[in-house]
């Protein structure tokens, strides 16, 4: 089943990206590392040019910004994430989406305010979760510019590819 994603491309460093490889099934689709502005967005069979052009827009009218990812958390589910601080730009681009298209970040699952994050890792033991930790916090902070969103399509059980790019301001 295919899916769309809006995100914000991070280049954090290649153990990051090995770590992804290794325990991020949207890593091995070839989502790069990133933090997630909308998911899910549109199916990909309502992605039409004026909706990919009106988030464009969106996107273009925002001015880039810098952030840095500067701690290491645990979702309830296991998820091993960085945080970026400020944490506040991420989530008003993502309300502003989701009030143009009517959507909730991650369908509401999580309610309506979405947690920046960038995955690192979806383990499954504990201790593999700490030791990920432990080195996760050697490499922070890590500094960074969000100055572009990429839209998505794809499957984590086969492959991602970027549909458009759009660049801030």
């Amino acid at each position: 089943m295919n899916e769309s994603v809006v995100l914000i491309p991070v280049d954090a460093g290649p153990l990051i990206q090995e770590l992804r490889l290794r325990y991020d099934p949207s890593a091995r689709a070839g989502v790069p590392p990133h933090v997630t502005l909308m998911f899910p967005f549109l199916p990909p069979n309502e992605l039409s040019q004026g909706k990919v052009d009106a988030l464009a827009a969106l996107l273009g009218g925002e001015d880039h910004f810098e952030f840095s990812l500067t701690g290491v958390r645990e979702f309830e589910q296991g998820v091993v994430y960085l945080a970026p601080e400020p944490a506040e730009p991420f989530i008003q681009l993502t309300r502003k989406i989701g009030d143009l298209f009517a959507l909730l970040p991650f369908g509401g699952e999580f309610g309506d305010t979405a947690v920046p994050h960038l995955t690192v890792t979806t383990p499954e033991f504990r201790m593999t979760r700490d030791q990920i930790a432990k080195q996760l916090e050697r490499l922070l902070p890590i500094q960074s510019v969000a100055d572009r969103g990429w839209l998505m399509v794809g499957d984590n059980s086969s492959t991602w590819t970027v549909v458009r790019e759009m660049h801030f301001g």
